[in-house]
């Protein structure tokens, strides 16, 4: 937790100067805008509407799909926590509604929140217990090299042929070597070691999960997809191991910052939210 005494001291010092550089800029920006309805309000300052909208313009722009609800929400909670951090300097006495004096605080009072951590000592055995807990995020995915039989649809009998061939691969029959060949593939796999995502791009979510728990020379039943059916032969695997711990170290420590930074900061937004009334628009 953030001291208040050592907060406001860092903050003043370190802010003055940003502050200071900002300040001749003439663009003027505020999220309070008594002209336009409001989406929030943030102590005395109005989100206005417009440029909630802007925000949400923005964020659709770089989204392939629709905006959920859940993103919308986001979108406001963030706006709202930038005002609070805002009030907070205007409270320390800085305060602007210009647009680069703006971010330059918001940057400023995030870096102030976050660097007390930068005073505690990370012991050894503190890394090793996040690694612990993490090896999954460390450890690189695992690789499989496989081979697809397709029997399409546009053939008569491609249920039955699938299965011929599933019997003869049940009878220890090479896969190379089968009486009845497959169809050829508009995405042909490679002959290569893959990562599960990019297996999951040549034969889809569904035979991925398949395939991922096969052993080496294993293979499906046929599955029925999309304009016939498939049967999937692993033809090898090498499965991700975690690294050595002390190999690593300097990524993990750089992780576990990069987490403890960020719940500082969360813990800080969530304490300004009961210091100041927020208020939300029941119509957004």
């Amino acid at each position: 937790m953030i001291k208040e005494k050592f907060l406001n001291t860092l903050l003043i010092i370190g802010l003055i100067i940003g502050i200071s550089l900002a300040i001749f800029s003439s663009i003027q920006d505020t999220n309070f805008d008594s002209n336009n309805e409001w989406v929030a309000r943030v102590g005395d300052a109005e989100i206005s509407r417009a440029k909630y909208l802007l925000q949400l313009e923005g964020l659709n722009a770089d989204k392939r799909v629709p905006l959920k609800e859940d993103d919308k929400a986001f979108v406001l909670e963030r706006m709202i926590e930038e005002e609070l951090l805002i009030q907070r300097a205007k409270d320390l006495g800085m305060f602007s509604t210009n647009t680069m004096i703006r971010g330059t605080i918001v940057q400023q009072m995030i870096n102030m929140i976050i660097s007390e951590n930068s005073l505690d000592v990370i012991s050894t055995s503190d890394l090793k217990d996040f690694y612990e807990k993490n090896k999954g995020f460390f450890t690189n995915a695992d690789r499989l090299r496989l081979k697809q039989i397709y029997f399409s649809n546009e053939k008569e009998g491609s249920l039955e042929r699938s299965q011929q061939v599933y019997n003869e691969l049940l009878e220890g029959k090479d896969i190379d070597n089968l009486k009845i060949q497959g169809n050829k593939t508009a995405l042909e796999i490679p002959d290569t070691l893959m990562s599960l995502a990019k297996v999951r791009e040549y034969i889809g979510p569904s035979l991925m999960q398949i395939a991922k728990e096969l052993k080496p020379l294993q293979f499906t039943s046929p599955k029925k997809v999309i304009g016939g059916y498939k049967i999937i032969y692993l033809v090898d695997r090498r499965d991700a191991l975690p690294p050595d711990f002390n190999e690593i170290k300097d990524r993990v420590k750089s992780e576990y910052k990069k987490r403890r930074d960020d719940q500082a900061l969360r813990d800080y937004l969530d304490k300004l939210k009961n210091w100041y009334e927020v208020e939300r628009h029941s119509k957004i």
